[in-house]
């Protein structure tokens, strides 16, 4: 991908109104948002996924999804030199100084802080009987005992979803007991919500796409430090 000359995002509103959007939303912190970034930049991280038996992909099991839990159908690569060129492109872009002050200012938060491994992150891909239970994320940063995920960013990349397909991103209460929000992941769709032990949130229905055809998404963890190193009890994610 060629180095942009200007901007690849555009934000709908002022990052004020947006602020006001994200904070006042239940059942915690969250905005959605259509269209934020150049439609031919998204286009270009679908048309470059590698193939399912590329040895790049981190996988959560095996077998055909009505065979294991459906959790294990997902795959990921959060290795940066082994993804294609456009993803790592739009990594660099929502990982970039302007954007991050932009985060910033949308999320009430004074700093982000990115880790660049992407652990956790990057790309994932998953097909048609792929589920993800619902669930509260550990802190996926190499350091949890100096960072807390505090913003988790989320772009969908896929052309051609219909809403029949599922695999709606859910967002559930903070007990845990209900849903309270679904969000179809439309192409070019940034969802971009609050981390942290009680953001509850997955996909439980399982993809209804057609074969050779993908969930797909970039997913990105932005971090505040603590003031004091803490090495928490537990670090493990909170499975519903």
């Amino acid at each position: 991908m060629p180095v942009a000359e200007e901007s690849t995002w555009k934000w709908p509103s002022r990052l004020a109104e947006l602020h006001e959007r994200f904070s006042a939303a239940a059942p915690f912190p969250h905005i959605v948002l259509d269209n934020v970034l150049k439609p031919e930049i998204v286009s270009a991280i679908y048309a470059e996924i590698p193939d399912p038996d590329n040895p790049a992909w981190i996988r959560w099991g095996g077998g055909r999804p009505e065979e294991c839990d459906p959790i294990f159908a997902k795959r990921g690569i959060s290795d940066v030199r082994q993804l294609p060129a456009s993803s790592r492109f739009v990594l660099d872009e929502l990982t970039c100084d302007r954007f991050i002050d932009d985060l910033c200012v949308l999320t009430g938060k004074s700093e982000l802080s990115v880790d660049w491994t992407f652990s956790g992150g990057g790309l994932h891909c998953s097909g048609q009987g792929a589920a993800l239970r619902i669930h509260a994320d550990p802190i996926r940063h190499p350091h949890p005992d100096q960072f807390d995920q505090a913003i988790n960013l989320i772009l969908y990349v896929n052309p051609a979803w219909e809403e029949d397909f599922g695999g709606d991103l859910e967002l559930w209460s903070r007990d845990c007991s209900r849903c309270e929000v679904s969000i179809a992941p439309m192409f070019n769709r940034l969802v971009i919500f609050q981390a942290d032990r009680s953001s509850f949130h997955g996909h439980p229905s399982p993809n209804r796409c057609p074969p050779g055809q993908y969930r797909a998404s970039l997913a990105l963890y932005y971090y505040t430090r603590r003031e004091q190193d803490v090495l928490l009890e537990s670090n493990r994610p909170i499975w519903r």
